[in-house]
């Protein structure tokens, strides 16, 4: 049975001991965190937010297997290999050590001007759907990356490969880009999920299935209400909690974008769920004045949600 991607899937991040190895321990109290909230409809692991890029095709596995011990909701694995080959058998793994799907990043030949190659993607999509069964996301970088290709190209794999069930529209606040998208998709004969990742509030307007984010790390309860709020016509309390939330969306999204996740790290250990905000090599920490910016913004946010969402 395929897993129903909507509301909100927590990208979530990948603890990290003083030695840098994996933390067992702190992973299994980020999912309980996590996991337990209403309307968090998936966990996604090993993607950009859980650092995958740095993980060993073990770790990968691991985090995979704890993940699937501390929640039952359905384990979205991250993608990210130089070779087709490579990701194929990240898939395979992947979908033994129990997720439900997985999402799948560009690889970096894309690097060559993806958005004018569409062949690329198309082959690689195919490929991989043809050697493992499991349901697919696509991992939508805007072409301005490098890696991106266009969102025809988006369109055409998720009308050609069939396994695809969802997509990830990255790139910040870019709505024009995601509302082009939501109406690719639309227009196929079966229902793809359409997921933001940031500015949600302005994505949530266009009618999209939710968000795939790393702000549920710290924030799920907010995300999840956020979103509620929209969906049901709540636009009153929807654009308070979008004031509420402006600050810390600003200091977490903000130039250089490169230090995007280990904010997220930031922003976990201030509001006490991680030990510590450490990150991998070739990341490096986040400067102290942006820990500020995010630490104020948070304690923010969460003094003018708790009342309402019982936190």
């Amino acid at each position: 049975m395929e897993p129903q991607l909507d509301e909100i899937l927590a990208a979530t991040l990948t603890p990290f001991k003083e030695n840098y190895d994996l933390d067992e321990t702190a992973l299994r109290r980020l999912i309980q965190h996590v996991g337990q909230v209403d309307g968090i409809n998936g966990i996604v692991c090993n993607a950009g937010a859980g650092e995958g890029a740095t993980l060993t095709r073990g770790e990968r596995v691991r985090c995979i297997e704890i993940i699937r011990e501390e929640t039952r909701k359905p384990v979205v694995a991250g993608i990210e290999a130089l070779s087709t080959r490579e990701a194929i058998q990240q898939v395979s793994e992947a979908k033994h050590a129990g997720a439900a799907a997985v999402m799948l990043t560009p690889p970096h030949v894309y690097d060559w001007n993806a958005s004018a190659n569409p062949e690329f993607a198309l082959r690689y999509f195919h490929d991989i759907a043809t050697a493992v069964e499991i349901p697919i996301t696509i991992f939508h970088y805007p072409p301005s990356t490098g890696v991106g290709y266009t969102v025809a190209t988006a369109v055409r794999i998720a009308r050609e490969i069939d396994s695809v069930i969802a997509i990830k529209v990255a790139g910040g606040g870019l709505v024009r880009r995601y509302e082009q998208v939501l109406r690719g998709m639309r227009a196929l004969p079966r229902h793809v999920s359409v997921l933001a990742t940031s500015s949600l509030f302005q994505h949530f307007l266009t009618g999209g299935d939710g968000a795939l984010t790393g702000f549920a790390n710290f924030a799920p309860e907010f995300c999840v209400e956020l979103f509620r709020s929209v969906r049901n016509g709540n636009l009153e309390r929807a654009r308070e909690l979008h004031g509420i939330n402006y600050a810390l969306e600003a200091a977490i999204y903000k130039d250089p974008n490169v230090y995007k996740h280990s904010r997220y790290k930031v922003a976990a250990h201030l509001a006490g769920i991680l030990d510590n905000t450490i990150v991998r090599p070739p990341q490096v920490p986040v400067p102290e004045a942006d820990v500020k910016l995010i630490g104020d913004a948070l304690q923010e946010l969460r003094s003018q949600t708790t009342r309402d969402l019982g936190t």
